[in-house]
């Protein structure tokens, strides 16, 4: 609940590196693949193994817990996120998991209650800025306006969107109140801070 944005985790619609687009992703994120875009057991295990739990690690050494220290992490009921793999990966590294119940990511789900939706949003003025860009290039160009046409094929989407996708990271990066006050709204920290040890 410190607000700390992890690395993302990105994938991408293939069976090899050759689906990713040619960009430079900062070393720490997750970026892989799978055949239909979906999580599956093995992409959360290696979310697992590059994000999760090097955090977690950082965190308990930061506060000088031992290695012992339980964490615990917020999952929906999504099945790669249940799967047996995944889940002794995180029990051996000290990490329990919880469970949002079905139907109620809306209301419990920290990161959907707030984050997502910012995430979203500047996603989107990324995408209005450069195709608003594009048209005025266009018209600079005196094209007529009903024929201009917007470049929006895949392999030119992919590129643009790695790039956007860094930029509303490090926005993100130094809003952590969005994250925060998801916890605030699911009524967790409240309840985590009345829990009499």
């Amino acid at each position: 609940m410190s607000g700390d944005l992890l690395p993302f985790h990105l994938l991408y619609t293939g069976k090899t590196d050759k689906c990713h687009p040619n960009f430079n992703f900062p070393e720490e994120w997750d970026v892989y693949h799978s055949p239909n875009h979906s999580s599956n057991e093995h992409t959360m295990c290696r979310f697992a193994d590059n994000v999760l739990i090097p955090y977690v690690k950082k965190i308990r050494e930061s506060l000088h817990f031992p290695n012992e220290q339980r964490a615990v992490v917020i999952f929906d009921v999504f099945f790669a996120h249940q799967s047996e793999q995944f889940l002794t990966k995180l029990h051996n590294a000290g990490i329990s998991t919880v469970f949002v119940p079905a139907n109620c990511t809306s209301e419990l789900q920290p990161l959907n209650l707030t984050f997502n939706g910012r995430f979203k949003e500047l996603m989107k003025e990324e995408f209005n800025k450069w195709y608003a860009a594009q048209v005025s290039h266009a018209l600079d160009r005196c094209e007529d306006i009903q024929g201009i046409k917007v470049d929006l094929k895949l392999s030119t989407m992919k590129q643009l969107h790695a790039n956007w996708l860094l930029t509303v990271y490090n926005k993100l990066r130094n809003e952590q109140e969005a994250i925060v006050d998801g916890f605030v709204k699911s009524s967790i920290k409240s309840t985590i801070a009345n829990i009499h040890l």
